[in-house]
């Protein structure tokens, strides 16, 4: 939103400084022609105008499942004291990366009195410390270790949709402006209940997921080629018309299109457009309330 607000106005600014063309009607901002509008290059690049070339393509048909991240088995580890005794110091906190066999704390025997080094089993990120210098150990868990740089997704799968999700499918997922492809890798019942579980293993590294996310994966079930399509962002409403801006020359031209199927990212275009055509991406809709603005000069 905050994009939009500030770009709209810096186009304005530009009409009314005459940075579209020259200053006559021939090469100025608006063409006579309504639906249609001039910018020059630079212009167009300085306000983010980005273009695709139309051409055929794949249409992914997809099935929408819903889970949640789990640790990885062997990624989580509660660490005790192996001979009770007085816990003589601590040297982490929580929220510290740890590596596999760092010390944690040093213990010492109570039967050999001798002090000896509480180690992480793990890789991971100290995420519970239930330890202080000169209290006595016991049997209780000091520490708790995590490691998530490999999770699992778990996809519930109602028997509706069983007969389509496989193994080794591709499944998408997004969250927090990210986005991840990875692919399942099998199929577990639900512990009772009346849906499978897809699990698909998901590397964390980067993406800083947490455990319990809750997810929403798309499950590639279909490919499918079609002569002709284009970014679905690019469409915008025009009048009763979804159109795209077609690049001719200097100029952008509204073209309503007739489409097909859709699979979120791209669209099949049955008509309206040819390929090879060049056509706005993005910030097709500068482009759209600089067209709207014309129309309503030329009706005033």
């Amino acid at each position: 939103m905050q994009k939009v607000i500030a770009a709209l106005p810096f186009l304005a600014l530009l009409l009314c400084a005459g940075a579209y063309g020259s200053g006559d009607h021939g090469s100025g901002a608006h063409e006579s022609d309504e639906g249609r509008v001039q910018i020059n290059p630079e212009t167009a690049a300085r306000v983010g105008i980005e273009t695709a070339v139309a051409g055929p393509g794949e249409i992914f048909r997809s099935v929408t499942l819903y889970g949640k991240t789990a640790l990885a088995h062997g990624s989580l580890s509660h660490v005790r004291a192996r001979y009770p005794g007085a816990i003589k110091t601590v040297d982490v906190e929580v929220g510290d990366r740890v590596r596999k066999g760092q010390t944690l704390a040093q213990v010492e025997s109570n039967e050999s009195l001798q002090v000896y080094s509480v180690e992480s089993p793990i890789d991971g990120l100290v995420i519970d410390k239930q330890a202080s210098r000169g209290e006595y150990s016991g049997e209780r868990e000091l520490f708790t270790i995590a490691n998530y740089d490999r999770l699992w997704v778990e996809l519930r799968v109602f028997p509706a949709q069983r007969a389509q999700i496989k193994r080794g499918q591709k499944v998408l997922f997004s969250a927090d402006g990210q986005e991840v492809e990875t692919e399942i890798a099998n199929l577990v019942p639900g512990a009772g209940q009346p849906f499978l579980l897809a699990r698909a293993p998901l590397d964390n590294r980067e993406l800083n997921w947490p455990p319990d996310l809750m997810l929403e994966g798309r499950v590639l079930v279909e490919r499918v080629r079609v002569p002709l399509l284009v970014e679905k962002r690019a469409l915008q409403p025009l009048g009763d018309d979804l159109v795209v801006f077609v690049v001719v020359g200097d100029s952008y031209e509204a073209r309503p299109l007739r489409l097909g199927a859709s699979d979120g990212r791209v669209i099949e275009v049955l008509g309206g457009l040819k390929p090879g055509e060049r056509y706005v991406t993005a910030n097709s809709y500068l482009i759209k309330a600089d067209i709207e603005k014309s129309g309503a000069g030329h009706h005033h």
